[in-house]
C-alpha cells in the first residue's frame, strides 16, 4: 500500500517539544515494517525526518530493492530536503489548485490514503488534492496546525466517507490524548490499512434454490468474515431499486468480487465481465465437473465438491490477492 504522509512543522516546534521527532521517527518505522510503501514531497523538515527513519528501518530489513520502499516527487526547479529512496522531478513546478493545467500531483494520485501531520498552507493544498482525488485523510490532531483543522472537518463528512470502512470511534483515534507516540503510530498505520480498502465483499452466482448452492454461498460468507470482510450478494429483497444497476454499484465500492460459475448463467457472466473490465480481483468459483466455455477457460477456478474445500481454497486464494487482509493487518485501534 502506498501512504503519502504530508505536514510540517517549525524549527522552535520540534526544539521544544521532541514528541514531534518520536512520532515521525516511529510512523516512518512502522510505515516499513508493515510492508508499506512512504510517498512524500521532500521539501519540509517533516518529510525528511520520516523518511530517514523509513530509510533506517529498510536497511534493518534488507530489502533487495530499498528504494521502491520510500519514494519521493520533488517539484520542478526545487531541491529535496533528503537523499533516501527514489527521489522523481515532478511534472509540476507547484501543487497550487488553481493552476493553468489541472493535474493531481503525482505523490497524491499514487498514494491510496494521505496522512496529515501538523502542517501550514501546503498541508491545506495536500487535503485538497486528496478530496479531489478521493483519497481517504488521516489527519492527526496531536500537534495542532492544519491537521487539527482538517481533522475536524473529515470527522463532520464521516458518515458520507468512512462509515463503510471503519467505525467513527476508530476514526477519532486521530484524535486521541496520550503521549505514546510509538502507539500514536502504530494506530494510524492500522487505521490507514483499514480506510484504504473497501471491506465489502459482492457475490455472483446463480439464484437457484439447491443446496449446494445455499451451502456454498454460506461458505463464502463463512470465509469472507473470518478475515474482517462483510460478504453479501443482490436480491430482489434487497436491492434499494432496479436489482442490475444495484449489482453494478456494489461491484464498483466491493473489495474484491466472487463469481460462481457453477450452473453456467448469463447474467453471471456478464456480471463478471464488468467486473473485469473495472479491473476488480475477481475469485472464480464453480462445483467440480463444471464444464467452462473457452473464454473463461484461462481464469484461475477454485472447483470445489466439498463446502470444506472450498473453504480452504478460498481463503487462502482471498489472502493471496489482497493487499491487506484485515486479520493480518491490524488488530483494533486502541488494544
Amino acid at each position: 500500500m502506498n501512504i503519502l504522509v504530508a505536514g510540517g512543522f517549525d524549527a522552535n516546534q520540534l526544539k521544544h517539544d521532541d514528541g514531534i521527532s518520536v512520532f515521525c521517527t516511529a510512523l516512518g518505522e512502522t510505515l516499513i515494517a508493515r510492508g508499506h510503501v512512504l510517498l512524500s514531497g521532500a521539501r519540509t523538515d517533516l518529510d525528511a525526518l520520516i523518511a530517514e527513519a523509513a530509510n533506517d528501518k529498510v536497511s534493518q530489513l534488507a530489502e533487495p530493492d530499498p528504494n521502491k520502499r520510500i519514494i519521493s516527487y520533488v517539484l520542478a526547479g526545487t531541491e529535496p530536503v533528503h537523499e533516501y529512496g527514489t527521489r522523481i522531478k515532478s511534472r509540476l513546478t507547484d501543487w497550487e489548485i488553481a493552476s493553468e493545467s489541472f493535474y493531481i500531483p503525482e505523490q497524491v494520485r499514487e498514494a491510496d490514503v494521505v496522512v496529515l501531520v501538523g502542517g501550514f498552507d501546503g498541508t491545506f493544498r495536500a487535503a485538497n488534492w486528496a478530496r479531489i482525488a478521493k483519497k481517504p485523510l488521516l489527519p492527526t490532531t496531536a500537534f495542532g496546525g492544519a491537521a487539527a483543522k482538517i481533522y475536524d472537518q473529515e470527522l463532520n463528512a464521516f458518515q458520507g466517507k468512512y462509515s463503510g470502512l471503519v467505525e467513527k470511534l476508530e476514526y477519532e483515534q486521530l484524535n486521541s490524548i496520550g503521549d505514546d507516540w510509538h502507539r500514536h503510530a502504530a494506530e494510524i498505520v492500522a487505521l490507514a490499512e483499514k480506510v484504504a480498502e473497501s471491506r465489502s465483499v459482492v457475490v455472483i452466482m446463480s439464484y437457484a434454490d439447491r443446496p449446494e448452492l445455499v451451502d456454498a454461498y454460506d461458505s463464502f460468507e463463512q470465509v469472507a468474515d473470518k478475515l474482517g470482510y462483510d460478504c453479501d450478494r443482490v436480491t430482489e429483497e434487497n436491492a434499494e431499486e432496479r436489482i442490475l444497476p444495484e449489482i453494478l454499484k456494489r461491484i464498483g465500492s466491493a473489495a474484491f468480487v466472487i463469481v460462481d460459475l457453477t450452473d453456467l448463467r448469463q447474467n453471471v457472466f456478464y456480471e463478471l465481465g464488468y467486473a473485469d473490465g473495472l479491473g476488480k480481483r475477481v475469485i472464480v468459483t464453480a462445483r467440480k465437473g463444471t464444464e467452462l466455455p473457452f473464454d473463461v477457460k484461462d481464469i484461475p477456478t477454485i472447483f470445489w465438491d466439498s463446502q470444506r474445500k472450498l473453504k480452504e481454497d478460498l481463503e487462502a486464494r482471498i489472502r493471496a490477492i489482497v493487499k491487506t487482509g484485515i486479520a493480518a493487518a491490524a488488530a483494533p485501534l486502541g488494544e
